[in-house]
């Protein structure tokens, strides 16, 4: 008998049962957000993406900005409160 996936659940390679439900929730949330499509901020086109680590990358201009990990628009690039050292 084939077993069914239910509805909602994600595919996310090399995360088994034992890393649990919370973890695999917070990877597929970052994953997600890293793989959307993004508008370039400078020209426009959908060929915004990451390149390395906090660096991103339009292809058809090349414009680069440094910006957040999994997201160009960070919460604390946006919080006016922010304490500096």
């Amino acid at each position: 008998m084939v077993s069914r996936r239910k509805q909602g659940q994600t595919v996310l390679k090399g995360l088994g049962v034992k890393f649990g439900a919370t973890v695999r929730k917070r990877y597929s949330k970052a994953y997600r957000t890293l793989k959307q499509k993004r508008r370039c901020p400078s020209c426009g086109s959908n060929k915004f993406c990451r390149i390395a680590l906090g660096v991103w990358y339009c292809r058809k201009c090349s414009y680069k900005v440094a910006a957040g990990a999994y997201d160009v628009a960070t919460d604390k690039l946006q919080s006016p409160n922010r304490n500096f050292l």
